[in-house]
């Protein structure tokens, strides 16, 4: 089942002269199996919708379903937990225990399951995160950046949430933990989950992301295919967003008389109009 959100508003500080409408009658739905990609500024509301997915923030006005359950109506908590999984970001730092398997092992031993099924979950999930097995033995505390936070995106998988929000996940990483982070969360789309990333790299939501939503002023202001979102530079702009870098030079050669479609929005497909107008010449 999606999820769906229904007229969702939120206010901080009502009624206070530091009243802030966050999030102003958002509807969404977000399909079984979809990737998608959730851009904007800051401030624009990313962060206050992605806590209403799985009830850590209650709305205002609205509603959000999981599974067709209005989840701010009484609902366990734990069981939200195991539909929809939220990453914060820099989740490295909560890591607490004094080695990775422990970590990875809380959140199911929390849901009472028997000790082989939390082995099952660990395994599982440190093999999805890219953990090599030599790690699962070391504190946390001993990897890397980018290993500290695939060892706490694993804690999440392991309670097997349909849907996976990822807020930043590449954020402050070098270049080889964003490729790592990457691959990651390809493996992780290739299990069949459902994902939600949230991101300023535009370059990270073009080359992984099937669908794109803009936030801006607490709405929705565009929807859509990565082709189509793109192609919405003046719009974009105008909120203060850039574009992939290969959507940057794609109309940089525009000026200098390219004529490369406006779909047009990573690397490997402005390579091959490029050789196609070559070719012409």
């Amino acid at each position: 089942m999606p999820i769906q959100v229904e007229h969702l508003t939120h206010v901080y500080a009502p009624g206070t002269p530091f009243e802030t409408k966050a999030l102003d009658d958002i509807n969404l739905t977000i399909e079984d199996g979809e990737f998608v990609g959730l851009i904007g500024h800051t401030g624009s509301g990313k962060s206050t919708l992605i806590q209403h997915l799985n009830a850590i923030m209650k709305p205002t006005s609205g509603r959000v379903l999981v599974d067709g359950e209005d989840i701010s109506q009484g609902v366990k908590k734990s069981d939200i937990r195991k539909k929809v999984g939220l990453v914060f970001q820099y989740p490295e730092y909560q890591l607490f225990e004094e080695t990775v398997e422990k970590d990875v092992a809380f959140g199911p031993k929390n849901l009472g399951l028997s000790e082989d099924e939390i082995a099952v979950r660990v395994k599982e999930a440190l093999e999805m995160a890219g953990l090599e097995e030599e790690q699962w033995k070391k504190s946390p505390f001993e990897l890397s950046g980018g290993q500290k936070r695939r060892a706490a995106i694993a804690g999440v998988l392991a309670m097997k949430p349909k849907t996976l929000i990822l807020d930043e996940p590449a954020a402050g990483l070098d270049p080889k933990g964003r490729s790592e982070m990457r691959r990651m969360i390809r493996s992780i789309r290739a299990s069949g989950a459902t994902i939600l990333m949230v991101s300023h790299s535009m370059d990270d939501v073009a080359r992984m992301c099937e669908r794109i939503i803009v936030m801006n002023h607490g709405k929705i202001a565009l929807d859509g295919r990565p082709d189509e979102v793109f192609s919405e530079g003046e719009k974009l702009h105008e909120m203060h967003l850039g574009l992939p870098a290969a959507a940057v030079l794609r109309d940089r050669l525009n000026t200098r008389g390219f004529q490369i479609p406006a779909n047009v929005y990573t690397i490997e497909q402005l390579k091959e109009e490029i050789l196609k107008a070559l070719k012409k010449e």
